[in-house]
């Protein structure tokens, strides 16, 4: 078994790695048509990467849900163990998404042409100025 120091450097090398592929999805997430499209697959990734699980139910350990789903689905401890570790995934998407759609509509986040035409309106006009 790890000792608890081992789990523990475990753990933030994987969340170090997973915020390295979500800043690459990020970066890249141009490349993919309709922006609520690709902003909604960059949500569902990061809930699936992010969310943590007890891998254990009686013990202390926490592990990414998706591995403790997968794990558990092909071991087949039970008919439906897959789903242990799916439903906060599921949940965690759905909050997110929620949130982000209450932001789309309250106008937090805005479309990039808005933005755009303010830019372009504050260079005329401090350009006209001197």
């Amino acid at each position: 078994m790890y000792s608890d120091e081992n789990y523990l450097w475990g753990i933030v090398a994987y969340y170090a790695g997973c915020t390295l592929v979500l800043l690459f999805l990020w970066r890249f997430r141009e490349l993919l048509p309709g922006r609520h499209f690709r902003n909604q697959l960059l949500l569902l990734l990061s809930a699936i990467m992010l969310v943590p699980i007890k891998a254990y139910p009686d013990m202390g350990y926490m592990a990414p849900a998706w591995f403790v789903s997968l794990f558990e689905g092909l071991t087949g401890t039970s008919e439906m163990s897959f789903l242990r570790g799916a439903q906060p995934i599921i949940v965690s998407y759905l909050v997110v998404s929620f949130l982000y759609i209450c932001a789309t509509l309250s106008g937090l986040i805005k479309r990039p042409s808005a933005v755009e035409e303010t830019n372009n309106n504050l260079e005329t006009s401090s350009q006209s100025e001197t």
